[in-house]
């Protein structure tokens, strides 16, 4: 895998091939190794060394108002534009492009952009109860077509002998060139599941290379987002967070334990960063104080995971997210014990609902992929 060097100071927005993709340069001490640190340090209580922090039990959450004005959506266009320069730059005569992402990072909202700014046809992908039925009606739309994006192949398959016929038969033909030319957005871990059973080696593949913690800082302290600079202060040490003291002491930063934790995914950073901005629960005289927790309010797995539980979750992300209707028809079990399993996830939190489909919640995702690469299952690339 690439690796970036120190003084490596790139875009947030850099499209990258896979071969080139690299996780966030490691901090001096994981941050699972210094959240358990501080825990015994609070449970013996010795906290001379966050004796100038301020006591998070003395902050609380902010309302969903402030937060969607501090930490708005992501605006997708921004990599739309640099997908399309760099597929004007160096792949304008590939019948195939593919661009991935892991879970919440933007891959089928960034080709749709890219389709509507250049004006080709938009396909949408078949729908479960054509996917159950092993329909390939859908690969017709793509008949006649010189110029055409797929923004989330991993909609357009299920992992039983079924329903993986038709995205079988539609890459064959894209990839032969009998398509016309296209860009395909897919979830990473669709993407590694394809490439297993069907072989994509021979296809240019593209990514958002992952983000360090001084790009992080740039994105969510400073104006990255479209909003003002924010002054946010660190539970940790007292000290306001800047974009500058984050480049100084960039190993030891909040923000690169952040971008390291999430492998550098800004989607799922995004999702750390409003579950921990805190602001005093007394008036402090400043109405626009924030704090940032130092501990990750994260939905953790254990290895106590059962076999249905674990599978349920590999599936899940294989197809970017499964209605209760597919789900049964892809894991080995009965239907009752599926969904029974989801269940007993979705109330542990691991499990969000979105869009009529149940997937591996932000918070959750680390946990989960961990447990599964420690149990040897297929796991992505990023």
């Amino acid at each position: 895998m690439a690796k970036r060097s120190e003084d490596a100071s790139s875009p947030l927005w850099e499209i990258v091939e896979l071969e080139a993709f690299s996780t966030p340069q490691k901090t001096q001490q994981s941050r699972r190794q210094r959240y358990v640190r501080a825990l015994k340090t609070w449970l013996t209580g010795q906290r001379a060394a966050q004796r100038h922090a301020i006591e998070e039990q003395k902050l609380r959450k902010l309302p969903e108002v402030r937060l969607a004005h501090l930490a708005p959506p992501i605006d997708w266009s921004r990599p739309a534009t640099a997908l399309g320069e760099t597929l004007d730059r160096t792949f304008y005569q590939q019948p195939v492009v593919i661009f991935i992402t892991p879970p919440y990072g933007g891959h089928q909202q960034i080709v749709s952009q890219w389709a509507r700014d250049q004006q080709v046809m938009l396909a949408e992908s078949p729908s479960v109860e054509a996917l159950l039925a092993a329909d390939t009606d859908w690969i017709m739309a793509f008949d006649g077509q010189q110029r055409w994006a797929l923004p989330a192949l991993e909609r357009c398959f299920l992992r039983n002998h079924a329903g993986i016929q038709g995205v079988r038969a539609f890459l064959e033909r894209a990839l032969g060139g009998h398509l016309g030319q296209g860009v395909i957005g897919c979830d990473s871990w669709s993407y590694a599941f394809l490439k297993h059973i069907i072989g994509l080696d021979s296809v240019p593949t593209l990514t958002l290379q992952a983000v360090e913690g001084e790009q992080l800082a740039e994105y969510f302290i400073g104006a990255g987002s479209g909003h003002q600079a924010l002054t946010v202060y660190s539970t940790r040490t007292g000290e306001p967070l800047t974009v500058e003291s984050q480049q100084t002491h960039k190993h030891e930063s909040d923000m690169q334990y952040l971008a390291v934790h999430c492998r550098g995914q800004l989607g799922i950073a995004r999702s750390y960063w409003r579950e921990q901005l805190r602001e005093p629960i007394e008036e402090s005289g400043h109405d626009d104080e924030l704090w940032l927790l130092d501990a990750l309010n994260e939905a953790e797995l254990t290895n106590e995971t059962g076999d249905v539980a674990t599978l349920v979750l590999h599936s899940l992300l294989v197809h970017g997210g499964l209605c209760d209707q597919a789900l049964p028809e892809v894991v080995p079990f009965t239907r009752s014990e599926t969904l029974n399993a989801r269940m007993v996830l979705s109330r542990q939190g691991v499990l969000t609902h979105y869009e009529g489909r149940w997937q591996v919640a932000p918070l959750a995702y680390t946990s989960v992929r961990e447990l599964l690469s420690s149990r040897n299952y297929l796991i992505d690339p990023l």
